[in-house]
């Protein structure tokens, strides 16, 4: 008997000593919220509900600083409204402002002077452009797809779900743009001499610039329509200029395939045919209608190649004032070789 109420001591001292401890904590986070309010933080207690399998019993204290303009992690804020990309969703969180970077994309046909749009582009000030990059595009697509086209998608999830074997937190929406920007970042770096320097810090270094490449395999994506590749640059690179180039003239195109590139073999020719050729360029025709201006602009080397003021109008659209170029270069025009004869001036 004496044991037995040894016992209940012990449990009732136990008791008291837990009821204690929630008290005292209980006290200590409402005077952190006092002291909190009157000194301009916010915090935020929420304590959610496991009464679905969806949201979990953990207490969440979120702090929040305010202004006299209240910050939200979650906004619509775009730093280049006024310039660059006036009409650019930005899906900012805490995890990715996806409008932060600028990007400059030159979007073509093959053998329609898409390296001599490289060349003359990357000559503007603040730009950095780099060449193929063996549709990569189509491989950063597909990490955004896995997400959404599997069950669930984990990329439309409202809550976080603390529980079961798919078990994860909500996933920003425009977070996925971060990932595929930093792709693309990877693949277009500032110089060897640049990294080398332990002076200089990388992300500092191109924090302004807008950077950008250009692709002859965009529209080879594996995109259903050009309506799903509009929405997938939308999305995942919404502050981007898109050059869109072609060539009309299908049937000279044609012709430089087949002089340029060993596509034969024997007597049979292996590159795209003329039919294909017209598809491509419908889908390009068809991608600058669904992402329309100011964000893409559609151009034709029938036209500009024999016509810079058409290239000078480009650098007008990417902002650039008092910026011209005086001449065209002819990369690629033999073949594989670079134009050294041509002198690129850029000024007024």
């Amino acid at each position: 008997m004496k044991d037995n109420m040894a016992w209940v001591k012990v449990n009732i001292l136990v008791l008291a000593i837990v009821a204690f401890s929630v008290v005292t904590y209980i006290m200590q986070v409402m005077q952190n919220v006092e002291s909190s309010t009157s000194s301009g933080n916010i915090f935020d207690i929420r304590r959610d509900d496991d009464d679905s399998g969806i949201r979990g019993s953990k207490t969440q204290i979120n702090i929040q600083q305010t202004t006299e303009t209240e910050w939200e992690p979650f906004n619509n804020t775009n730093p280049f409204i006024d310039s660059f990309c006036p009409k650019a969703t930005c899906l900012n969180s805490p995890l990715c402002q996806p409008c932060n970077r600028r990007h400059f994309i030159i979007i073509s046909t093959a053998r329609s002077g898409s390296t001599t749009l490289l060349r003359q582009f990357d000559q503007l000030p603040n730009i950095r452009l780099s060449g193929e990059n063996h549709n990569q595009m189509k491989f950063t697509s597909q990490l955004t797809n896995n997400l959404l086209n599997n069950r669930p998608n984990l990329l439309k999830h409202p809550m976080d779900k603390t529980s079961g074997p798919f078990a994860h937190n909500t996933i920003p929406k425009g977070s996925m743009g971060c990932i595929a920007q930093q792709m693309m970042h990877v693949l277009n770096p500032p110089p060897l001499e640049v990294q080398k320097d332990k002076s200089i810090n990388v992300q500092d270094y191109d924090k302004d610039l807008i950077l950008g490449f250009k692709t002859v395999r965009f529209h080879d994506a594996g995109w259903d329509d050009a309506l799903e590749a509009s929405k997938y640059l939308k999305d995942h690179f919404p502050c981007s200029k898109v050059l869109i180039n072609l060539q009309t003239n299908i049937t000279h195109q044609y012709t430089s395939f087949k002089k340029t590139f060993n596509h034969t073999e024997g007597t049979e020719y292996l590159g795209p045919s003329m039919k294909r050729l017209k598809e491509v360029n419908d889908f390009q025709r068809s991608l600058m209608a669904n992402l329309g201006g100011p964000m893409a602009k559609l151009i034709d080397m029938d036209n500009w190649a024999k016509d810079v003021r058409i290239l000078n109008e480009v650098v007008v659209w990417l902002g650039y004032q008092n910026c011209e170029f005086d001449n065209i270069v002819h990369e690629n025009l033999a073949g594989y070789t670079r134009d050294e004869e041509t002198e690129l001036h850029l000024g007024r």
